[in-house]
Parts: C-alpha cells; structure tokens; sequence
C-alpha cells in the first residue's frame, strides 16, 4: 500500500512540475551598443625637444648640456612661461661612434636630455617654439594639444552613448510590435580617458601658423534590455 501511494504521489508531483515548466516563457532581451561623442577645443599644449652635446669629457659634456638647458629656461620664463611647466627630463649619456667604412671609431660621448614645455595658450606655444629654435635646438617632438575638461566631456559623451543605446533599442522593438521592459545590463565599453591629439613630427619653422583644431572625447556603451510586448 506503501509503495501504491509513493507512485501516485510521484506521479503528481511530475505532473505538476511539467505544468509550471510549460508556463515559462523564454527570456526576451535585445542588446545594443550606444555612442557618444563631446566635441572640444584644446586649451592645454605641450611639446618635447632634446638638448644634445657632443665631445671627450663627460664633466666638460655635462657642464655645457647645463648652461644650455639654463639658457632655453630663461628664455621660456621670459615670454611668461611658468616655470613648473617646464620639466628637465631624464639624460642619456651614449658613446659617440662614427662609421668610416667598415672602421669604427668612438671619439668621445654624446650627452643628451630630455626636455617637457606644458602651455596654457596657443600663443605661448607658438612663442615658446620660437623662443627654442632661435637657441639653436632643432630636435623637437611630442607635440599634442589636450583639453583641461577631458574628464567632464567624457560624462557627458557617456551619458549620450546610454541615450543612443535607449533610443536604438526603442527603435528596434517599435519593429517589431515590442517594447522595452527594463534594463538587464549594462556595460561601459571605453575608458575616461582622452587621447591627445598629435602632430607629426616635423621640422618646424619660426612663427609658423599652428591650428589644433577640434578634438573629439568619446564614450562607448553596451546595454541589455528585457522586451515585452507591446499591447
């Protein structure tokens, strides 16, 4: 009798499961990916160059690379440059070796270093520039214009890719006689950072015109959404 009842009673409960597992729905969701873009005029400059000395004596080397690198300070600060903007890098010290043929000679030592000018105006950038060419340094680089607002253009760059990813998916149901029942997910695809734009290096000219232009922060996202239907 036992056993008779253990049966029916599984029996019902199978029943039962089967009758619920037969009511769930699947799962609609639809995903998108939403962009935005804060467009920005750069207010902040920087540019690199190299002071380079050649010769036999390190000590001799190291004495002019100093004199030179005073001189090129002084000059920046004069046309009203901050001195904290003005960074003395690290110095490469190489022996200095020609190529004659297939003979090879080392006459001395080349000691070089690295110098960082960070601007405020495009007008000091272009006189600061100038004001370094005109000392004889030649080996300019880096040069990128940034915006002192990069992480404020990047909230709301983010917070236009959400409403490009709303609007799409919106868009998308409406096709299909669905509507948008919530959010399951969400994803940030890119990172608070903006990439500086670039010029190529070049040899550059006094009073030369300099245009940075726009630069562009952008912000991706990815986005879930549950759907249900539309009646």
């Amino acid at each position: 009798m036992r056993i008779y009842l253990l049966v029916l009673f599984t029996l019902f409960t199978g029943n039962v499961m089967a009758k619920d597992h037969s009511n769930v729905q699947p799962h609609r969701i639809i995903e998108v990916s939403g962009v935005g873009n804060v467009l920005s005029v750069p207010d902040r400059f920087s540019f690199s160059f190299s002071i380079e000395q050649k010769g036999g004596v390190a000590s001799q080397l190291n004495k002019s690379i100093v004199k030179k690198t005073n001189a090129v300070v002084q000059a920046l600060i004069k046309i009203g440059v901050d001195k904290k903007s003005i960074q003395s890098l690290q110095v490469q010290f190489n022996p200095w070796i020609e190529y004659n043929g297939k003979t090879r000679e080392q006459k001395g030592f080349i000691l070089t270093r690295q110098v960082k000018v960070t601007l405020k105006t495009l007008t000091q950038y272009e006189q600061s520039i100038d004001a370094v060419l005109e000392l004889g340094v030649n080996n300019m680089n880096q040069f990128s214009f940034t915006n002192s607002q990069g992480e404020e253009n990047y909230q709301v760059a983010l917070k236009q890719a959400l409403l490009h990813a709303k609007q799409r998916a919106t868009d998308m149901a409406n096709v299909l006689d669905l509507k948008l029942a919530g959010v399951i997910s969400i994803s940030e695809q890119s990172f608070p950072q903006v990439a500086p734009v670039s010029m190529q290096t070049r040899q550059f000219k006094s009073s030369e015109s300099y245009q940075p232009g726009e630069m562009s922060t952008q912000a991706r996202v990815k986005v879930i959404f549950a759907l249900q239907d539309a009646s």
